[in-house]
């Protein structure tokens, strides 16, 4: 490949040959620095063109390059966009899921918590139903011990009425009457039950009803604090006032059963017993008779209480009224060995099993 050199033209060279020195311009003639002029100048503006061709070559491809960065930065933000966009897609999906897992959650919470009242409710219904039957077992138990002629019946589980039923017989084994009891362990009163046990004493055609309740109503007059009180010809009683309401009730049963039979045929004798059991006289009587009942059984025990204590106190006082006779016999056989045997005879205490043997 041909080299070319640019030279001065007044730079001086020498003859290879003959060693002689010389201008370059001398030894080269017009056409040829012409010819080498004009190779020059073009071989100038073929290296300029080149060089216009590289910089427009090398702003091309910055420009490439300015554009393949834009598209890059594009496509990052397209990818950034996406992904913001999948992303909130995806919170709402989640929060979607959350709300309705939520919701799932709250509603077997409520559900859970329905069942565990209805199980609080059904516990609490099988205690009472429990108490009821304790206390309807109980009051059975008080009439046939208190009244072993008469006949108590229970009224069998799921058949409607009263929960027993006392058919009073006399002595003779003649039926007397019939007394509806109905029992009832709660806490609260209910104004149900009056009239429910009156129809079941309609029912049955017993002449007497009574209610035995733990739970009494409200009364500002006071006398629900009784032991026992009468409310629309349904008498209604505490359990410890049972018994004694029941001996009041059959020995008036007792009575009218006499007065039929003294009074056959006279229906007028009748009506007139029957508006006396529903007078307040009568009731007032029952009510005498039953809390007499009661001031004796407590007159009694209060007198064998104080029994009890006078014979210890008494028995106290004997004790020692023997240890100190005994104890002065003793010290007086000691001082007169023989001289005081004749106190000997003496010295048996009745009662108390202790005796002083006379001294030989």
């Amino acid at each position: 490949m041909p080299r070319m050199i640019v030279v001065d033209a007044a730079e001086a060279v020498a003859c290879p040959k003959c060693a002689h020195a010389f201008t370059l311009s001398d030894g080269l003639s017009r056409q040829a620095i012409e010819r080498h002029a004009e190779e020059h100048e073009r071989a100038l503006a073929a290296e300029k063109k080149r060089l216009q061709a590289e910089l427009a070559l090398r702003r091309q491809v910055r420009e490439l390059e300015d554009k393949a960065k834009n598209q890059d930065l594009d496509y990052q933000r397209r990818l950034d966009e996406e992904a913001r966009k999948i992303e909130a897609k995806a919170r709402a999906s989640i929060g979607d899921e959350f709300s309705r897992r939520e919701a799932q959650w709250k509603a077997q919470i409520e559900s859970a918590q329905r069942e565990a009242a209805d199980l609080k409710r059904k516990l609490e219904q099988g205690s009472q139903q429990t108490q009821g039957e304790a206390l309807e077992t109980s009051v059975e138990a008080m009439l046939k011990a208190a009244f072993p002629l008469d006949e108590v019946l229970p009224v069998p589980k799921g058949v409607n009425g009263a929960d027993l039923l006392q058919r009073v017989r006399s002595p003779s084994g003649q039926l007397c009457g019939t007394i509806v009891w109905e029992t009832k362990q709660t806490r609260n009163w209910s104004n149900t039950w009056i009239p429910k046990l009156k129809d079941d004493q309609q029912a049955v055609g017993a002449e007497l009803a009574v209610l035995v309740t733990s739970a009494m109503p409200r009364d500002p007059s006071g006398r629900c604090g009784e032991p026992f009180f009468r409310e629309g010809d349904v008498w209604v009683a505490r359990f410890e006032a049972a018994r004694p309401l029941a001996e009041a009730l059959r020995a008036t049963l007792l009575e009218m059963h006499k007065l039929r039979l003294a009074n056959a045929g006279r229906s007028e004798k009748m009506e007139l017993v029957y508006n006396y059991l529903c007078s307040p006289q009568f009731a007032q009587r029952v009510r005498a008779v039953v809390e007499g009942f009661e001031e004796l059984r407590s007159d009694l025990q209060k007198e064998r209480d104080a029994m009890t204590r006078i014979w210890k106190k008494r028995e106290a006082q004997l004790t020692r009224i023997t240890t100190g006779m005994l104890s002065m016999v003793g010290d007086l056989q000691g001082i007169g060995q023989g001289a005081v045997g004749q106190l000997g005879n003496f010295a048996v205490l009745p009662g108390l099993g202790v005796s002083v043997v006379e001294s030989a």
